[in-house]
């Protein structure tokens, strides 16, 4: 996917940038391992079915963005915020397991985990959920319908309980962004140029 418009910043705080629509590259692996540290020194692996890895590379960046860029540096509290900033949502179609007819708890991922910093810190929810359906391809009859979502949670409420005992339902849903982390950032001014600069290994990683 390639994007021209985004923020980055503190969930809820973020700067704005705009860029050439070439210089942003977002590939999302469908399954990845990560370590999360859960106390102390101990870690343990966690799967993610959403993880991005964001890479921007230019010519063309204003001293502007790059300072902008440079200001992030100093966030060391929190994880980032990267969100689309031209309405152009991505979805998902991912199986979930029901806890309760009518409970459903969507899978904890980048994108979800930023709707709930963004809720935590007063901001609209990023993630619209579409439908909860009994088979995958998400077609039928939609269980969501009157429901709700809890950010907080990652809980589905749905609008009508799903039929029979089955464990198994799919979830359709729409997000404008992920929480991520940065991980790198190298720039170097051109010569001869005032306002112009190259940035290049800028990378950013779900969480």
């Amino acid at each position: 996917m390639w994007i021209s418009q985004f923020k980055l910043g503190r969930p809820g705080y973020e700067l704005a940038f705009d860029i050439n629509p070439n210089s942003v590259n977002i590939t999302a692996a469908q399954v990845a391992a990560t370590k999360r540290t859960i106390s102390g020194h101990l870690k343990k692996w966690v799967f993610r079915t959403s993880f991005p890895t964001i890479t921007l590379q230019s010519d063309w960046f204003t001293v502007q963005s790059y300072n902008a860029m440079q200001s992030l540096l100093t966030v060391t509290d929190t994880m980032l915020s990267f969100q689309l900033r031209d309405g152009d949502l991505q979805t998902n179609l991912e199986i979930c397991y029901q806890t309760l007819p009518t409970i459903v708890p969507i899978r904890e991922n980048s994108a979800a985990l930023l709707s709930a910093a963004l809720v935590a810190a007063g901001q609209p929810s990023c993630i619209t959920i579409n439908g909860v359906y009994g088979n995958p391809a998400g077609t039928g009859t939609n269980y969501y319908t009157g429901g709700s979502y809890d950010d907080a949670s990652m809980i589905i409420t749905t609008g009508t309980p799903l039929l029979g005992n089955t464990l198994n339902c799919f979830v359709t849903y729409s997000y404008s962004g992920y929480l991520v982390s940065m991980e790198e950032i190298g720039a170097q001014f051109l010569g001869g140029q005032v306002d112009l600069g190259k940035v290049s290994g800028w990378t950013l990683t779900g969480v």
